[in-house]
C-alpha cells in the first residue's frame, strides 16, 4: 500500500468516525513498522464512545484495516520535557521524515478545526525586545538542539507569553 492509498483510507476513517460519533479534533503522525507497513498514531478529543461499542468491536471495525489500540488521556502537560506522549510523537515524526518513502509528504495530519498555536520566526533578540515592550513576559517552556547538515545544530525554543 502506498502513502497516498493509506492517506485515503485514513480520510475515509475520519469521515466514518464523524458520521457515527460527531465532530472531533485530531493530530496524527504516521510511521513505518519494521515490516514496512504504515502505522498511525492519533491524538484526538473523541466524544464519548459507548463502552459496548469498545467491547463488541464496533469502534475497531470502523477502521477495518487492522488492530486499533485506544488509550484515554485526561491531562496532557505537553510543556513538560519528559512527557512520554510528546517524545513518542516527536520520535515518530523524525523516523517518518528520514524514511525515503515520505519524501514530499506532509509530516503529520491534522483536522481543519484544530486550533494551531501561532508560530513566530525571526531574530531572537528583536522578538524578545518586541514582546517585552508590549508587556509580555516570555517563559521558556522547552529548549532543544537538533543536529543538521552544514550547521552543527539548530536550536529550537518554545516560549509561553503572559501579560
Amino acid at each position: 500500500m502506498t502513502l497516498d492509498e493509506a492517506a485515503k483510507d485514513y480520510e475515509n476513517w475520519v469521515k466514518r468516525m464523524r458520521e457515527r460519533y460527531g465532530d472531533f479534533k485530531y493530530l496524527a503522525v504516521r510511521s513505518f513498522q519494521q515490516r514496512g507497513t504504515l502505522h498511525f498514531h492519533l491524538l484526538a478529543d473523541l466524544p464519548a464512545i459507548p463502552r459496548t461499542e469498545l467491547v463488541d468491536g464496533t469502534f475497531r471495525d470502523i477502521w477495518g484495516l487492522g488492530s486499533v489500540e485506544l488509550k484515554r488521556i485526561y491531562s496532557l502537560p505537553m510543556e513538560e520535557r519528559r512527557n512520554k506522549l510528546k517524545l513518542d510523537l516527536i520520535k515518530n515524526l523524525r523516523d517518518f521524515k528520514t524514511d525515503e518513502r515520505s519524501y514530499g509528504k506532509r509530516l503529520f495530519l491534522q483536522s481543519k478545526n484544530l486550533i494551531v498555536p501561532e508560530t513566530v520566526k525571526g531574530n531572537f533578540y528583536e522578538l524578545m525586545e518586541k514582546w517585552r515592550s508590549e508587556g509580555y513576559v516570555p517563559k521558556l517552556m522547552d529548549s532543544r538542539q537538533f543536529p543538521v547538515e552544514y550547521l552543527r545544530y539548530v536550536q529550537l525554543e518554545t516560549y509561553h507569553l503572559k501579560k
